[in-house]
């Protein structure tokens, strides 16, 4: 029996061996595969990856393959191969992908026949529209010139179709060409021709540069300039592109959209409508005496360009935006009498952390807000905090208690009592030890190949696949891949699961233990908490360990490269380039390190610290100075002036107190620096 035993297990061992070294050489095969192709698209390269791929039929990632061979197969694709490869893989994007090759080909070809007869079967993208569109109308010609030969025998014609475009395709190609978008080049051709053929009209020309305009495209607004003809209108077009990049123009007397003089029609009322946001931002406060005599201008230019009610509102709230931290008393009583009649929730919230900010009155503020914005956890603590019936505030609190959030937290805290916000677990499928979960199962072939795409770090194609196989999920199965990808080391694609279901109160899929061994190592002789770190992480990059910020920050902790090289320089660090940033341990090791200069910095107060993280520690200064000592932790909170930051801050310290619970730490709301100082 044991000898049976001992064979058994040798058999298992030499059987697992054996699927990880085939699995090992159908990855090198396929990456061989794509790499031939990438440098050539010759016959013979395309019979050495064809050969490869029938070793690798049975491998995740093989209909990947396949679609690179029918891509590199395009002058000689047929649509019967496409569809045969979409009815064995009708969950992946490609066939949609060759069918638009297969269809460029068909254009350069001038197959117009083919194209009109799978007209029904042809992606919906604007490219391969305009290529219907252009089949249609040469058809259309070819029968035309047909005609002519058949009703005139004696007189030569030529067979290729030179006349107008048929009528019916001239609304085709106006609804074509009205988008403030750059257009595929399969449009190219259509478009000449039918602009060559008189079509494209001035106004036309103008209708599309306003919709760029509206867009803010002055690539297109310079090419519809040359493409106008005359002076005049190409004067026009000019204009218009200098007005985009310089809204002051609107008051400029030599540009032909000075407000005092454009004309009230249709396009240049959707200019001045689209100028005026930015427009606003050029007005200088030492350039206003008065500030509602000043408004008065806008007024009139309403009137000129027959502006609705609600449209002059807009711009009077664009208007007070723009001043509204205004240090003249007259624009300040003008401001908070506007706001007083205007009732806008969005400017009522700006007064209140105002007059957080200032010590000053907030109820008057917060009793001008809308029923639906009284409700939000924010306001409901301000309201308690206010009230002068003590019963009705702790009966506030208390609610905030059962929520999730700062705000929750900051209740919990004046009422003294635990934190612990309701935290759902998954319940999962039973299935016998050691056997695959049931979501394995059920999407056994998608996760393999996000398996292999996670391999090669595909990114792109693995963030597709993920949505496609949440958007076919349902609420449960989400829930199962949450868990599932967590599992497998996939925190991110655990993470997206959940905000994919809404599922807020699933606090373990939302926040799940990541890298947990490379905090702790790189936390080690620091000040900073685990669950604070993984919290900032988590809020930064929701655990992508590939993201790219707007501002540059890479990485799971969203590093700038700039402070990357700083703080590795000051603590001793290596750090070599900024792809080191996508590696999460490299970027964990200077991460944890940026908190702790911040730590040391501001000490035990993780407010500070993760605004100082956010925004930059010179920004959290110059707010500490504006605040002047004044203001408790909470009320430093609301009056953050940036809208990113304070909900970054409030996120942060939610996220730590969870990570506490999660981690079985012991629970610290806020800290004696954090609740103690004034800000």
């Amino acid at each position: 029996m044991k000898r049976t035993t001992l064979s058994l297990t040798l058999l298992a061992t030499l059987t697992s061996f054996s699927a990880v070294a085939n699995l090992e050489q159908q990855r090198q095969t396929y990456q061989k595969i794509n790499e031939l192709l990438a440098i050539s698209q010759s016959d013979a390269t395309q019979k050495l990856a064809y050969d490869l791929f029938e070793q690798i039929k049975d491998y995740p990632l093989a209909p990947y393959a396949e679609a690179q061979l029918l891509n590199a197969n395009k002058a000689n694709l047929m649509l019967t191969d496409i569809e045969t490869y979409q009815q064995k893989n009708p969950n992946l994007p490609f066939a949609n992908q060759l069918k638009k090759e297969w269809l460029k080909q068909l254009q350069e070809k001038q197959d117009w026949k083919t194209i009109l007869d799978n007209a029904g079967k042809l992606p919906l993208d604007q490219g391969s529209q305009c290529i219907l569109v252009q089949a249609k109308s040469y058809n259309a010609a070819i029968e035309a010139t047909q005609n002519t030969v058949q009703s005139e025998p004696n007189e030569k014609t030529e067979e290729k179709p030179t006349a107008l475009l048929p009528k019916f395709t001239q609304d085709d190609l106006a609804t074509i060409w009205l988008t403030g978008q750059s257009l595929p080049s399969q449009c190219d051709a259509l478009l000449t021709q039918w602009h060559e053929q008189g079509g494209l009209t001035p106004e036309l020309a103008k209708q599309r540069a306003v919709m760029a305009y509206e867009q803010g495209n002055s690539g297109l607004l310079s090419h519809l300039e040359k493409m106008l003809k005359d002076e005049k209108n190409q004067r026009w077009a000019a204009d218009l592109n200098a007005l985009l990049k310089s809204p002051a123009n609107l008051m400029d007397d030599d540009n032909l959209f000075y407000v005092d003089l454009i004309p009230n029609k249709p396009l240049e009322k959707r200019v001045v409508l689209a100028t005026f946001p930015a427009y606003v931002k050029t007005l200088k406060e030492e350039d206003i005496k008065e500030p509602a005599k000043y408004f008065e201008h806008f007024e009139t230019w309403a009137k000129s360009f027959s502006l609705t009610p609600e449209q002059l509102l807009e711009w009077k709230k664009l208007y007070l935006s723009q001043f509204f931290d205004s240090t003249n008393t007259e624009f300040q009583n003008w401001r908070d009498e506007q706001l007083t009649t205007l009732k806008d929730d969005s400017l009522t919230e700006r007064r209140i952390r105002m007059a957080i900010r200032e010590k000053g009155d907030y109820a008057k503020w917060i009793s001008l807000l809308s029923d639906t914005a009284k409700e939000k956890e924010e306001w409901q603590y301000w309201i308690a905090q206010t009230t002068e019936d003590k019963l009705k505030s702790k009966e506030i609190l208390t609610a905030l208690t059962k929520k999730r959030g700062f705000y929750a937290m900051l209740a919990a805290k004046e009422l003294g009592v635990q934190y612990q916000p309701e935290m759902l677990k998954l319940v999962e499928p039973t299935s016998k030890p050691g056997a695959m979960p049931q979501i394995g199962v059920t999407f056994q072939a998608e996760l393999a190949r996000i398996a292999e795409l996670r391999h090669f770090n595909d990114s792109t194609n693995l963030n597709s696949e993920w949505r496609k196989l949440l958007d076919n999920a349902n609420f449960e199965q989400k829930l199962q891949l949450s868990e599932y990808a967590t599992q497998e080391g996939w925190y991110d694609l655990g993470v997206e699961a959940t905000i994919q279901a809404k599922a807020w109160d699933y606090m373990s899929l939302r926040l799940p233990n990541a890298y947990t061994d490379w905090f702790d190592l790189n936390l080690n002789g620091k000040k900073i908490s685990r669950t604070f770190a993984m919290a900032i992480a988590r809020q930064e990059s929701a655990w992508r360990t590939d993201v790219t910020s707007s501002a540059n920050a890479r990485g799971l902790m969203q590093l700038l490269p700039t402070t990357a090289k700083l703080t590795a320089e000051k603590t001793g660090l290596p750090y070599s380039n900024d792809a080191q940033l996508f590696d999460p341990f490299n970027n964990i090791m200077l991460g944890t390190a940026h908190l702790q200069e911040l730590f040391d910095k501001y000490g035990d107060n993780r407010i500070l610290i993760a605004a100082a993280y956010n925004a930059g520690a010179q920004r959290v200064d110059q707010w500490l100075e504006k605040a002047a000592g004044k203001l408790t932790m909470a009320e430093f909170v609301a009056s953050i002036p940036f809208y990113e930051t304070r909900g970054y801050v409030q996120n942060v310290m939610a996220y730590d107190s969870y990570y506490q619970i999660l981690q079985q730490q012991s629970q610290q709301l806020f800290s004696k620096e954090e609740t103690d100082r004034l800000y």
